[in-house]
């Protein structure tokens, strides 16, 4: 028997709701233990099919011209045996008898109730197709791979296991898809489970040589646990629906790692996405929907971290093969999450399976990392990684020129470990760290030790956590998630003499958990918790006006104000946010309506209201506050291919430590606040392409600005009066991955503006960007071979020009006369990436990949910067990085 190379077809579970009839009353083996027939029961263990046997056709049988398939119920008992077989759907004789035949012979491992083996009723459909000529010799493998789909909604299904019979399985990604190397051909029997699913059944015939590409669209099950004394009992698993998101673009990980340009960091991908502008080289700062980077928040499986990317922006803080998927979601979010006026970007790591010892070795000329996963037994399973940098040393083996005196080199490092305990299917413990570490330096020499400019900054965090996910018998999932933190953070900048040192140490207290079940036919209740506490000790030493704050009037290498003062301060941020949100749908589940509303009482205290006096005792100051931010948003799936959405949101964001000095900033700050709002469009063009236009506004008040006076009050030397508006549109094609392809084009066009404390006028903001373009794909040429590119374009940073300069005799240097605020850019940036790489296969489990990614193949010089003469009289740019080739190697196994 044989099926085509390609087919779509649909697969229903049994009895309409998908129910799986365990059948506790039929006879076990004196070895086996029979499930108990009352109390809540679990199917813990699907039934895999251990041997297949061919029909047999009465002598003079033809076979179909055409494929014919006959549906089944099948009874299995608890030794893997068919105990019996009944015809759903009849194809006539002499089919239907052939089929019966067929199937009484074959044998499966037991499935398992509770742990114990158990007799269970599955459903199974056998198919006659005549035989295909002989394959080629040449090939001696084949390739399997398809998607899976609520059959109600279409969306893809993520979780649910395929397992060939084989005894080689794997789980759907954050696309539903899956994909098997290397199996061997013939007539093969998939088994598809999950904790929402009855185990379901059915046969591909692979090829060698040949991918076969398949579609299965599954009904969730939607009932309740029946038990009858003396008779069958069914057990259901009902799993609530997922919230959907109004504004957000997700990435699985397997997509991530072929994206030109991001060295197969799946985290890199997020600068690709719409509504994010382009970070200037030698920065990982995130700036989505017109919001400064710090303002967007960054989680990892749920654990806040400060920072999505290491500094100099070539790597994220984590390691590409625990990454299972990454979202941004640029505004608009749920209730769930808070504490930032900007967007939101979550990682998800990819969870951890009993499947054997796997791992891999890469590096390239920036970096080299690893990783190791593995298990004890069934139970516990365990996940390393770690990377190190050294593309400082590369750089000096090739040349002695300061290559990094404008385009800084940093060195990091990173590492994750983490531990899981899997007491039984529908329960996962997590015991987990992250660390990451940065060094980045900057000098710019001069003959004129006044001139001898340098900037230096050490960071560093770790997180430790629990992860904890259980999923309840009527459908519903609990979550909790506590975790620790410390930040290390030590910047010093200087110009000649003039020093400016901060030093911030952080310890952060966090604990998000979360019920999430149906209430209803239609509706899909959330209700949680989200507290922090971060307290910090800070020290600072120098210039007022060192670090630039966005918004001064400044130029790169401008000398400092002379005046030098010193801080020592601590600071608490403390908020315990109670959030709820639900989910109701309507019509067939084509229009959601989701509200949703959290309570963020916050505590702020700071350890000076005043700065320090003599020899008297400092005074604390505390402020709180208690604001609710309503949050809603709306989907209407008008048709199968097209769907509108919007949404609207309050948030509000704690003051910063760094901020709350009273010699250098304002301990009296509180929460600043954004509205949010969202309207869009989805359209699905083909199955594999999609576009999706949003457009955005967003208004901030309460932002912290420096004080414009010219002698600010005693500790005002910053005040929240700043004023806040981004809006703009975004567009997305996007093409998935099916085949060998996947791409997408964004275009996104904003504006962002703040208002001039000086003058009361709007004026662009520091890193608004109005224009940028990013396009790029992925191919797979086959044997093994794959390229890629990425093009992109984009604006230039707003600045503020020179107009003259004057001579200063104090600081004995010349300082400039400023123009309209803003009124000017830096040129446009363009880049052109290219990627290629070769994979080896060795086994279904272990290949090698060797990569070639050239950023900015053109060795086109962007202008990074305005920089001028020490008199102002000439200006330039500081341009960024040249070529780059990434020449890099990937074992896996």
């Amino acid at each position: 028997m044989s099926f085509p190379k390609e087919r779509l077809f649909s697969l229903c579970l049994a009895a309409a709701v998908g129910l799986c009839r365990v059948a506790a009353a039929q006879p076990a083996p004196p070895r086996a233990e029979s499930p108990p027939s009352s109390g809540d029961h679990r199917l813990t263990k699907a039934p895999r099919l251990l041997e297949m046997v061919e029909a047999d056709l009465p002598s003079g049988t033809d076979l179909p011209e055409a494929a014919m398939s006959v549906n089944l119920e099948l009874d299995i008992g608890p030794d893997g045996a068919v105990v019996d077989a009944r015809v759903l759907e009849s194809r006539g004789e002499p089919w239907d008898s052939a089929a019966l035949g067929a199937v009484k012979r074959f044998r499966f491992e037991p499935a398992e109730i509770d742990d114990v083996p158990a007799g269970v009723t599955v459903s199974y459909r056998y198919d006659f197709v005549a035989k295909p000529p002989e394959p080629a010799a040449q090939p001696v493998h084949a390739r399997f791979e398809g998607r899976i789909r609520d059959r109600r909604t279409g969306e893809a299904l993520v979780g649910v296991t395929v397992e060939l019979d084989t005894g080689v399985r794997t789980v759907t990604d954050a696309n539903g898809r899956f994909s098997f190397h290397d199996v061997p051909p013939g007539t093969r029997a998939v088994t598809l489970s999950g904790s929402s699913l009855t185990p379901t059944m059915t046969e591909e015939s692979l090829e060698a040589g040949q991918t076969v590409t398949a579609q299965y669209d599954l009904e969730l099950a939607e009932a309740e646990v029946l038990i009858e004394q003396g008779s069958d009992f069914e057990l259901v698993v009902r799993a609530p629906r997922i919230t959907k998101t109004v504004s957000a673009t997700t990435v699985s990980s397997e997509q991530g790692t072929k994206v030109a340009g991001t060295g197969g960091d799946v985290a890199k991908v997020v600068e690709n996405m719409p509504g994010v502008a382009r970070s200037s080289v030698g920065s990982g700062a995130l700036v989505v929907w017109g919001a400064a980077s710090q303002d967007t928040r960054v989680y990892v499986d749920g654990v806040h971290v400060p920072a999505l990317y290491h500094e100099g922006g070539f790597r994220s803080v984590v390691h590409s093969d625990l990454v299972k998927s990454v979202e941004l979601q640029p505004g608009g979010y749920g209730a769930n999450y808070g504490r930032g006026l900007g967007g939101l970007v979550t990682v998800t790591y990819k969870p951890l399976e009993a499947d054997g010892y796997h791992g891999t070795v890469g590096s390239d000329i920036i970096d080299s990392a690893a990783s190791l996963r593995g298990h004890a037994g069934q139970k516990f399973r365990f996940a390393v990684a770690a990377r190190k940098s050294y593309l400082d040393w590369m750089v000096k083996q090739f040349t002695s020129r300061d290559v990094g005196e404008f385009v800084p080199i940093p060195r990091y490092w990173d590492a994750q470990v983490r531990l899981a305990y899997v007491p039984r299917e529908g329960e996962y413990a997590e015991v987990g760290g992250l660390a990451s570490s940065d060094d980045i330096e900057r000098r710019v020499s001069s003959a004129d030790p006044a001139e001898v400019k340098s900037e230096s900054k050490h960071s560093e965090f770790q997180r430790v956590y629990l992860n904890y996910r259980r999923d309840l018998d009527d459908g519903g999932v609990v979550r909790a998630t506590p975790y620790f933190g410390l930040d290390h953070t030590r910047v010093d900048n200087r110009v000649g003499s003039i020093p400016a040192e901060l030093t911030v140490d952080t310890r952060t207290f966090g604990f998000r958990s979360e019920w999430q079940g149906p209430v209803a036919p239609y509706a899909v209740v959330s209700v949680g918790l989200d507290a922090e506490v971060v307290v910090s000790d800070s020290s600072r030493v120098g210039s007022l006006t060192t670090p630039p704050r966005e918004g001064d009037l400044r130029v790169f290498g401008q000398v400092p104000s002379n005046q030098i003062n010193a801080d020592d301060w601590s600071a608490t941020v403390a908020s315990v946010a109670p959030f709820v949100q639900a989910d109701f749908s309507a019509f067939a589940g084509a229009l959601h309506l989701i509200p949703g509303l959290r309570f963020e009482p916050t505590v702020v205290r700071a350890s000076r209201i005043a700065p320090p006096q003599g020899a008297l005792p400092a005074v604390g100051t505390t402020q709180m506050d208690g604001p609710l931010e309503p949050r809603v948003a709306l989907r209407w799936d008008a048709t199968s291919r097209v769907a509108a959405k919007a949404a609207f949101g309050i948030y509000h964001q704690p003051p910063f430590a760094e901020d709350l000095s009273s010699v250098f900033g304002n301990p009296t700050f509180m929460l600043g606040t954004a509205n949010h709002y969202v309207l869009g469009a989805a359209y699905r063009l083909t199955e594999p392409v999609s576009a999706e236009v949003t457009s955005f506004f967003s208004h901030s008040d309460d932002l912290v600005v420096r004080n414009p006076a010219a002698a600010p009050a005693v500790a005002e030397a910053l005040v929240q009066t700043g004023r806040g508006r981004a809006y703009g549109t975004q567009f997305l094609i996007r093409h998935d991955m099916t085949g060998r392809f996947f791409g997408w084009l964004s275009v996104s066009m904003v504006r962002s503006e703040r208002v001039d404390p000086r003058t009361g006028a709007w004026r662009p903001f520091d890193f608004d960007q109005t224009f940028v373009v990013t396009a790029l794909g992925s191919y797979d040429l086959g044997h093994g071979f794959e390229v890629g590119a990425r093009a992109r374009y984009s604006t230039g940073y707003p600045r503020t020009p020179v107009v003259g300069a004057t001579y200063d005799a104090r600081l004995d240097a010349y300082q400039p006369i400023f123009g309209l605020h803003n009124s000017v850019r830096i040129p446009p940036f363009y880049s052109l990436d290219v990627r290629a790489a070769k994979e080896f296969e060795f086994s279904d489990r272990s290949n090698l990949e060797i990569y070639l990614d050239v950023q900015n193949v053109t060795n086109h010089k962007n202008p990074e910067e305005i920089v001028y003469n020490y008199d102002y009289s000439r200006q330039s740019y500081i341009t960024g990085l040249p070529i780059l080739p990434v020449l890099g190697a990937k074992l896996t196994w």
